[in-house]
């Protein structure tokens, strides 16, 4: 009998191949959405590095709210997954839409008075200017961004994600468009130059919101909502599960930032190297997005049908699935670095000196990406079973109290310089990824046996 519970919770090909059904769409949808960011580095790369490093920064400020606050709403996926009814409620779809409104307001009032803060962080002045500008105009866009996650985690929870994949491949044309436009004044649209790229993505947010919003309201059954208990009740359990994780998002988003901020003390090549690779392995990390998300679904699934086997098996499955999956971008990125970093016009005919530290940057990030991919798949396997306010403080300690010290330590005090930066970077991440890893088998062996004993 023993035998045959162990092997139930072995990963399969079964459960990876289902884990990898939901996570495809889902990390297609990631990469559409991080290719709004990339586009306009791509197009901020045409008026220099000083551009790149603007853009790089304001967008690093950006995205740690953005992470936080799309933290604060992605339990709504699991709400719906573990109901397993024929209409999703409309408790849950209410509570995310006044969380993510919430989240939002609060997001952008920081991010518009963040601008002004970043002399005091060793920052160029010419490049905090700019910076502040860009943030202006980014902050009214986490309004609609944050509704559009509301209504993706009733979309993802109900395994329909192909008209999210439709809609968020429209908004990247729809930016790229606007990016040109506001860059160079084209199309009939003013000349804005670099606040322009952020002015262009709040208004693809808006559209990107609406085109969820119809097609969702077309497209899905809801239960009436009987009464405001019913709402309060659906967001204590969105809090319960949106606190923690938006504090694991924060966490790991601040820590980049950090770095960021570390990287910009060595100048505007340095930073530029980082912004260009750290831009790359954004890109691949949209990927573990979709597989925590997946896996994440799938672990509530299992605990929605009681079969608390299976809450081992999914999350297992997805973290061997995570792991060839990083392990394939690892070996493109040692193979081909210069092709890559021609994707962001850089190579030593733009600057010598940021090519060159962008070439080891990249191999660097070879290896530290798998045990990213691996720490993030970790905080949707561990909030589904319960479990997010232990992962919060797993990434409280291995990124503020381990890796950003040590990030320090070898970058001001030792001759490895910004490479040190990313040393101590990249063992903050490993050292979550483990702790990620056995916090999530703990807990669910810990439920499978509570269902043995009884």
């Amino acid at each position: 009998m023993r035998t045959t519970e162990v092997s139930d919770s072995i990963p399969t090909f079964d459960e990876a191949r289902r884990i990898a059904e939901l996570a495809l769409p889902l990390s297609f949808i990631q990469i559409a959405q991080v290719a709004i960011s990339t586009t306009d580095m791509v197009m901020l790369g045409w008026f220099g590095g000083t551009a790149i490093a603007v853009g790089a920064l304001g967008y690093t400020l950006f995205n740690l709210l953005r992470t936080m606050g799309f933290g604060m709403i992605i339990g709504t996926s699991n709400l719906v997954a573990q109901d397993q009814g024929d209409k999703v409620g409309g408790n849950h779809l209410a509570a995310a839409l006044i969380m993510s409104s919430i989240t939002a307001v609060v997001a952008a009032a920081i991010l518009a008075l963040a601008g002004s803060t970043l002399e005091w962080f060793g920052q160029d002045g010419d490049i905090s200017v700019q910076v502040r500008d860009y943030l202006i105009f980014m902050a009214p866009g986490y309004l609609p961004l944050f509704w559009f996650d509301a209504y993706r985690g009733v979309v993802v929870g109900q395994r329909k994600t192909s008209v999210l994949l439709a809609i968020t491949l429209g908004t990247v044309v729809v930016n790229a468009f606007l990016d040109y436009g506001f860059l160079f004044g084209a199309f009939g649209l003013p000349i804005l130059g670099i606040p322009g790229v952020a002015a262009s993505s709040s208004i693809s947010f808006l559209l990107q919101f609406a085109a969820v919003a119809v097609v969702t309201h077309r497209t899905t059954r809801f239960a009436p909502v009987k009464s405001l208990n019913e709402v309060l009740v659906s967001l204590r359990r969105l809090l319960a599960i949106g606190l923690p994780t938006a504090g694991s998002y924060g966490s790991e988003a601040g820590f980049t930032l950090s770095i960021a901020l570390m990287m910009g003390a060595f100048g505007a090549s340095a930073l530029a190297a980082h912004a260009v690779v750290n831009q790359v392995m954004y890109v691949v990390f949209m990927l573990s997005i979709g597989m925590s998300h997946a896996t994440s679904v799938g672990v509530s699934e299992a605990l929605g049908s009681k079969d608390w086997n299976g809450t081992l098996r999914v999350g297992r499955s997805g973290f061997c699935l995570g792991l060839v999956v990083v392990g394939i971008f690892s070996v493109l990125f040692c193979l081909f670095p210069a092709p890559i970093l021609r994707l962001f016009s850089l190579d030593q005919a733009t600057s010598v000196q940021a090519y060159n530290m962008a070439l080891t940057l990249l191999m660097i990030a070879a290896i530290i990406q798998v045990f990213d991919f691996v720490q993030n798949i970790g905080v949707g396997a561990v909030r589904s079973v319960g479990r997010a306010g232990h992962g919060f403080w797993i990434t409280i300690v291995c990124y503020w109290a381990f890796g950003l010290p040590l990030a320090w330590l070898l970058g001001s005090q030792t001759p490895l310089g910004a490479f040190g930066v990313w040393i101590g970077m990249g063992a903050g991440l490993v050292a979550a990824g483990i702790g990620m890893v056995l916090l999530f088998e703990r807990t669910a062996a810990k439920l499978e046996f509570a269902r043995s004993i009884s």
